[in-house]
């Protein structure tokens, strides 16, 4: 294999690391991912959202996972900076996850708009309670989406934002 393809190569094993350090000690990635799982389910399953509607949600959801990550960069570059309390080394912290909550509300006004239905609603509320299977299969992938987010993760190492 020539120099600039395993360099590409390697450049994409790093990201992929990237991304799979972020789901393992991070929780609220895990919980973006999932939710981003169900809203693009839903959206192709029973709302049938196509072109320019289902871009937007997958850009929202991209967004929202991509600034979970660069949130979890500054907190551990401000852990490694300033091992002890710092006001500094705070405000960065907060100020990155001040940009996830953005984002994320910015995606439940999306999903909102895209998903406000009523009469989705009583559809899919029917398509669910007339199949027992697909009830079955909806409630255990939310128990498993439970596990996912909440017991499958690592504990990282954290400083608090408060005075230590």
């Amino acid at each position: 294999m020539n120099e600039k393809l395993r360099g590409l190569r390697k450049s994409f094993a790093h990201a992929a690391g990237g991304i799979v350090f972020c789901a393992r000690y991070e929780r609220n990635m895990r919980a973006h991912i999932a939710a981003a799982a169900y809203a693009l389910f839903f959206a192709l399953y029973f709302y049938g959202l196509a072109g320019a509607k289902l871009a937007v949600l997958i850009i929202t959801c991209v967004l929202v996972i991509s600034l979970e990550m660069l949130n979890t960069a500054v907190e551990v570059l401000a852990d490694k900076a300033s091992p002890e309390y710092s006001a500094l080394a705070k405000a960065a912290k907060d100020v990155a996850a001040g940009a996830v909550l953005i984002a994320a509300a910015g995606a439940v006004a999306v999903g909102v708009i895209l998903f406000f239905d009523v009469g989705k609603f009583k559809e899919i509320a029917a398509f669910f309670g007339g199949n027992a299977f697909a009830a079955f299969a909806l409630a255990a992938s939310l128990a498993l989406s439970v596990i996912f987010v909440f017991f499958t993760g690592k504990e990282r190492r954290k400083r608090g934002r408060g005075k230590e």
